[in-house]
């Protein structure tokens, strides 16, 4: 049985009292710049490469990996030859993926790395080459070349102590004539040892998943048995292709695991409605009844009570006006504070549902543009700042499909926990961690930032914990139409977004009851080229350009 779980927000997180990111003039010290003796590598999509799906997928392909157990940083030039900078400037060539060339022609996606600890990393050519490397120092790496493997881009390495197992998880675009679809493969593989040395790597099995839309995050648990993703429809295993089992599990429709609002509201400065389903047991003669009190709501029909419980704030006593259309019932009611906006309906109740008001979104969005400071002062001469003019939101911003956030037991197939997010409450950025994830989303005009918890064995708990917020995020990220990467570090003391080319917008974390908080912007030059990846550490920020590597100092 799944559980349909819900991520509200920490209050004691929530800053209602914050205005704005104040634009700050201090100059972000480049402690480094490394010029590349060859450029980044970088694959473009193909003639058979133009669905949306794939054009995403190789837009926004971060080229500089992180890894999260020794804080180095790897990327590939184009060579083919891969490389690791770290925390103390060290700059080492650690594997050529490719001796020739003339093999580039068998790479559909953009190379890419993983990491499960600081002595285990897998790297893919983007074609059928997949090497797992034992070993973090040049002259003591072994390499261990799988079996040839589909193409694809590595998401996520998990390594399974218990049972000596590398699962490598990679995402692809598939083929579904007409249309195409995005695919998760699970690759397992043996580590054999002798003497606490690793000698070889056997293939175990594969187990392929598929979703209509995007996979923006994937995670598998420390123990292998349970797989994370946030995608945007139900993601389900390809029965056809699954190697090791033979029995089939038929995987739940996500549609009949996810819970029916039992009612919709929405809201502008001086009213709600609410739209509720009337029971087909009521007959079309019963009349509503609507009981409207300074901080209570009741309607019923006949002995059916649809909704009631205490609003959030107080209500014009005795205002109400409805409508009945077939099965629904409209209910306008007044606030009785014009302004204030709530962010429910009925205290504590989960069974509603808010619907967005686009001409209220698009007012409040252009009271809230100047959360993206566009001023800057004369004073700074030593680093060019330019502004960014937030003047509208992005279509996408208030319609889309809805994104769902699952945990899938790999051996059962089936869905544990589920939550919907919505269309609005996208993934801004993921963040891996030595155990467990973090994950920024949207909420409302918010960034929130939640840490998973691997479970016990038993799988029958799941942790997710809200830790960092950044007030008015949401909107400042939604202005940013030239966007390329949002990263931020393990503490959450910041929020970094890099464009294309040249800009990479600073933000740091506010205290709670804060109405101000820092934002710099950092300008590497007309000359510069296209950024091609982007790192956040607590103390650093490491940018890859084309030809250029920079460390740059993150002010305290």
């Amino acid at each position: 049985m799944t559980e349909i779980i819900e991520l509200r927000p920490d209050k004691n997180l929530m800053n209602s009292s914050f205005e704005k990111y104040q634009f700050c003039t201090d100059v972000t010290p480049i402690i480094s710049e490394i010029s590349l003796k060859k450029h980044v590598y970088r694959l473009e999509p193909n003639q058979n490469q133009e669905s949306w799906l794939e054009a995403r997928l190789f837009a926004f392909h971060n080229h500089l990996y992180k890894n999260a157990h020794d804080m180095s940083c790897w990327f590939i030039d184009e060579d083919l030859a891969v490389w690791r900078f770290d925390k103390n400037n060290s700059f080492d060539k650690m594997h050529i993926l490719r001796a020739a060339k003339a093999e580039l022609s068998k790479m559909t996606y953009n190379p890419s790395i993983g990491f499960t600890s600081n002595e285990i990393s897998a790297i893919s050519d983007g074609g059928e080459k997949l090497d797992i490397l034992i070993g973090n120092k040049r002259q003591n790496v072994k390499v261990f070349t799988a079996d040839p493997v589909k193409p694809g881009v590595i998401m996520n390495v998990q390594h399974v102590q218990k049972g000596s197992r590398i699962i490598v998880t990679m995402c692809a675009i598939a083929n579904d004539d007409p249309k195409k679809y995005t695919q998760l493969t699970l690759l397992s593989y043996n580590l054999e040892f002798v003497e606490n040395e690793v000698k070889n790597i056997t293939y175990i099995d594969r187990q392929i998943l598929k979703v209509q839309g995007t996979i923006d995050y994937a995670y598998v648990e420390e123990n292998g048995n349970y797989l994370h993703s946030i995608c945007q429809d139900n993601i389900s295993f390809d029965e056809g292709d699954v190697q090791k089992s033979e029995i089939k599990v038929e995987q739940p429709n996500i549609d009949s695991q996810i819970k029916i609002p039992k009612y919709y509201w929405s809201q502008d400065e001086d009213s709600l409605t609410v739209w509720v389903k009337i029971p087909k047991r009521c007959s079309a003669e019963q009349q509503p009844k609507i009981s409207v009190k300074p901080l209570e709501l009741c309607v019923a029909i006949g002995n059916e009570i649809l909704i009631q419980g205490k609003c959030q704030h107080r209500l014009e006593e005795n205002m109400a006006t409805w409508r009945r259309k077939e099965d629904t019932l409209q209910i306008d009611v007044s606030k009785y504070e014009s302004g204030l906006m709530w962010s429910e309906l009925i205290k504590g109740d989960t069974g509603g549902e808010r619907l967005p008001n686009e001409t209220l979104a698009a007012e409040i969005h252009e009271r809230l543009a100047h959360l993206c400071t566009d001023q800057q002062s004369d004073n700074s001469r030593d680093q060019p700042c330019v502004g960014f003019n937030a003047e509208q939101l992005e279509e996408c911003d208030l319609e889309g499909r809805d994104n769902f956030l699952q945990r899938i037991d790999l051996s059962t197939r089936t869905t544990t926990h589920l939550a919907r997010l919505g269309s609005n409450n996208h993934v801004l950025f993921t963040c891996e961690r030595k155990h467990g994830q973090v994950i920024c989303l949207r909420h409302d005009h918010d960034a929130c930032v939640w840490m998973t918890d691997d479970t016990c064995d038993d799988g029958t708990r799941w942790d997710m914990r809200h830790i960092h917020n950044f007030p008015g995020f949401g909107y400042v990220e939604a202005s940013k139409t030239n966007k390329k990467f949002c990263v931020a570090p393990i503490n959450g003391s910041y929020i970094a977004i890099a464009e294309h080319a040249r800009h990479i917008f600073l933000y740091e974390k506010p205290d709670i009851e804060a109405k101000t908080s820092k934002q710099r912007i950092i300008d590497l030059s007309y000359e510069s080229s296209p950024i091609m990846g982007i790192v956040a550490m607590k103390t650093y920020l490491i940018v890859l350009l084309t030809d250029k590597l920079y460390c740059l100092q993150i002010p305290k």
